[in-house]
């Protein structure tokens, strides 16, 4: 089962379910070893890494005399007890001495006792354990692979200009508003001046066009004359469906509101785009989890390498390659890994979303964890 385990790095306090060693190197010449006591802790011990001597054999003990024959009808007397054997240094157990001869029966003579047996070798002491070998230094954690850099995004295709409308034939002056009606003597009103005729309709304006070409698109001078743009011209059945216009702009355009694309928008650029906006939205609109990001093309039109967020699936920034720009969800190949900074010691106090293979959390007390 996933969860966070502490990553050992240098001064680190560790707690371990098992330690397994392989490949260590003899160290005959060293004097402080590792410990490890009844407790589990690991400790060290200073001039133990030579093994104890055997302790000498103890000595045989020394046969006990034969017991003299008693006289007629008296009791032999008892034969000496055998000397006992002489303690051994430590080591092995000594053997026991051999029991003294019983003495010979003197008529109805009670037997001789037997020699007391040899006290035992005292043991020898054990030999020291051979130190344990050193924990082998743990790999250090390879680096996490550097984020691939954002795509920048293809430049707006600048609106044409709007055709400029004919310019209206100027209107006929008004007629002179009639005098106003003088005022009536006080408590009765005056009497309202007459209306002003209407001036009568202007003629039709005649504009001057400098500059003419088929499909150049009309630029005001002067309200008199007109400019055809040669940089800007639209054919009205030039477009990519049918009955649709085909509006073509040489240079830059700027547009100082919204632009709305009613289909496809497509972009062929021939140098770096500069965004000012510091966050870009991808995904406007959407209601709904998603997937989304952005592909740096490569060798293949409309596919490369893919930067983006797994939403339909693991909710993990990811990277893939070969990716078709044209689907709509995606399949990560690899993870970015995320470093929560904790503010306590207790890496499950992460949020719960960073909970994911291969996200590290850094404690308080600077501990180091990793979910896996």
């Amino acid at each position: 089962m996933a969860n966070w385990k502490k990553v050992i790095v240098s001064g680190s306090n560790a707690e371990l379910a098992q330690l397994s060693l392989t490949d260590l190197s003899a160290q005959p010449s060293e004097n402080t070893v590792l410990t490890i006591n009844t407790s589990g802790i690991i400790g060290t011990r200073e001039n133990a890494a030579s093994s104890g001597t055997s302790g000498s054999s103890g000595t045989s003990g020394v046969d006990g005399s034969s017991g003299t024959s008693g006289s007629s009808g008296t009791s032999g007397a008892d034969g000496s007890s055998g000397t006992s054997g002489s303690s051994g240094t430590s080591g092995v157990d000594g053997s026991s001495g051999t029991s003294g001869s019983s003495g010979t029966s003197g008529v109805d003579g009670s037997s001789g006792t037997s020699g007391s047996s040899g006290t035992s070798g005292v043991d020898g002491s054990s030999g020291t354990s051979g130190s344990s070998g050193t924990s082998g230094v743990d790999g250090s954690s390879g680096t996490s692979g550097s984020s691939g850099t954002s795509g920048v995004d293809g430049s707006s295709g600048t609106s044409g200009n709007s055709g400029s409308s004919g310019t209206s034939g100027s209107s006929g002056t008004s007629g002179a508003d009639g005098s106003s009606g003088t005022s009536g003597s006080s408590g009765t009103s005056g009497v309202d001046g007459s209306s002003g005729t209407s001036g009568s309709s202007g003629t039709s304006g005649v504009i001057n066009v400098t500059n003419s070409g088929n499909n150049r698109v009309l630029t005001d001078i002067d309200g008199d004359s007109a400019n055809a743009e040669e940089r800007m011209t639209f054919v009205s059945d030039g477009g990519s469906e049918a009955n649709t216009g085909l509006l073509t702009i040489t240079g830059d355009v700027i547009i100082s509101n919204d632009l709305f694309v009613d289909g496809t928008a497509s972009f062929r650029n021939n140098e770096n785009l500069l965004v000012k906006d510091r966050f870009i939205l991808l995904g406007s609109g959407s209601t709904t989890v998603g997937d989304g990001g952005i592909v740096i093309q490569q060798t293949a039109q409309d596919k490369g390498d893919a930067f983006a967020y797994d939403g339909l699936s693991t909710g993990r920034w990811g990277v893939t390659s070969s990716f078709d720009a044209g689907l709509s969800s995606y399949t990560p190949d690899a993870f970015m890994a995320a470093v929560v900074v904790g503010s306590t010691n207790d890496p499950n106090d992460a949020p719960a979303k960073y909970d994911k293979e291969g996200n590290i959390f850094v404690a308080g007390n600077e501990d180091i964890y990793i979910y896996s």
